[in-house]
């Protein structure tokens, strides 16, 4: 079997969850068929070279202010972000690439590409095409504009839009994203009949999106969770509250944020007796964010050893769709979570049994203020990950999402 994935960003290095989803899924992919990735790419950003896995890679270039007024002007009822998508020559290398591959199956990222999706339907329509849309943005936008978060319309995309683009986007946020919100509403119900397979970070979302949509095209395919050795983690002496992600995306921003004020009032609060502690983030840092009580650590060489012995991870997520990758790596490596309700969002995970559930500002800081206070509640903590890493374990395996993606791809199932 040949599988060609089209991605809307290069995947390497990973530095955000969405790399990091397109890269899971590659792999997984090359465990039963012969991979090919035609990628999205900037120009001034060439990034890492490919895994060994993949049998061969090509990069096109995002639209730029020409090609995107003139797509505006020939197809009005795309969202926006689809038309940084949309030009002659992109559309002549992606048949190009099928023609000269000749995959069973085009996997695309996101339904943002549903426009070229259906270009190759039309061109090729014995094609098994799947849609790894990772979440409903129309529901993630739905989100924002009853949260009222300060995320524009760009999110992790706003650098790369052209200018002017960016300048209108930045100018409107709201009005954009309403009418984004219903464009993409439209073009995933379009989705859901042009695929074949649909991909669904969250099994829950899978599910309503099935309930919504006869067929069960819905397929749930979260985040691995890798089989590790966890070691005896000890939180008697003292904590660090950790914080892992990308700064510029808008929710992680907003969340470190709301951190950085948490820490400050457990740093007023905690009194004598208090164990020692401290808090500190990884990921891409965002220069324009200054934290005045959280470490900014930026990238680190080895996730496990900042997420080791002493680590809480600390998540005040506020805005957001789909499972979070935070919390993933949290669970990975055994690691006490205290996060809001959407932060573990699409995970079977029991308040106060498998994390600790805070919804704002003081809840978040009365719980870290017991955790540094009380021997008790630090002693609860390693069975309190153990058991949620145990419960997500077997939907979050290799097997399982194997298991998932040979049947989103019409694959014969394992032996």
């Amino acid at each position: 079997m040949k599988v060609l994935y089209v991605a809307t960003r290069w995947p390497w290095p990973i530095e955000m969850g969405r790399q990091r989803m397109i890269d899971q899924t590659l792999a997984l992919t090359a465990a039963f068929a012969e991979v090919h990735l035609l990628s999205f790419a900037d120009s001034g950003s060439p990034g890492a070279p490919p895994p060994a896995h993949i049998a061969s890679a090509r990069k096109v270039q995002m639209s730029g202010l020409p090609d995107v007024a003139r797509s505006l002007l020939l197809r009005p009822g795309l969202p926006l972000q689809s038309h940084l998508f949309l030009n002659g020559t992109v559309q002549h290398e992606l048949l190009a690439a099928v023609d000269e591959i000749q995959p069973d199956v085009v996997i695309f990222d996101m339904a943002r590409l549903y426009s070229l999706a259906r270009l190759v339907r039309k061109r090729f329509p014995k094609i098994r095409l799947v849609l790894d849309m990772d979440d409903r943005l129309s529901e993630r936008y739905q989100r924002m504009l009853n949260n009222k978060a300060s995320d524009g319309l760009g999110g992790t995309f706003t650098a790369r839009l052209p200018g002017p683009v960016r300048a209108v986007a930045s100018l409107l946020p709201k009005l954009l994203l309403t009418i984004e919100r219903r464009l993409m509403a439209r073009i995933e119900r379009r989705a859901h009949g042009l695929f074949d397979s649909i991909l669904m970070v969250s099994p829950l979302e899978a599910s309503k999106f099935n309930t919504e949509f006869p067929g069960k095209k819905a397929i749930g395919f979260p985040p691995l969770i890798e089989v590790r050795q966890v070691l005896p983690a000890d939180f008697s002496t003292g904590l660090r509250f950790v914080f892992v992600g990308n700064a510029v995306y808008g929710p992680n921003t907003e969340a470190l944020a709301l951190l950085d004020r948490i820490a400050a009032r457990v740093r007023a609060g905690a009194g004598e007796g208090a164990v020692p502690f401290s808090f500190a983030a990884a990921g891409k840092p965002d220069p324009g964010l200054a934290l005045a009580h959280v470490e900014v650590a930026g990238f680190v060489p080895d996730l496990g050893a900042f997420l080791s012995k002493d680590a809480v991870l600390v998540a005040p997520i506020l805005n957001g769709t789909g499972i979070k990758t935070k919390i993933i790596d949290a669970l990975e490596y055994a690691v006490p979570v205290v996060t809001t309700p959407l932060g573990a969002e699409g995970l079977n995970l029991q308040p106060n049994l498998h994390f600790h559930q805070a919804a704002d500002e003081d809840s978040f800081t009365e719980i870290l203020l017991r955790l540094v206070q009380s021997d008790e509640a630090r002693r609860a903590l390693q069975a309190m990950a153990r058991t949620a890493r145990e419960v997500v374990l077997e939907t979050h395996s290799r097997r399982f999402l194997l298991d998932s993606l040979r049947r989103a791809a019409g694959a014969a199932a394992t032996v």
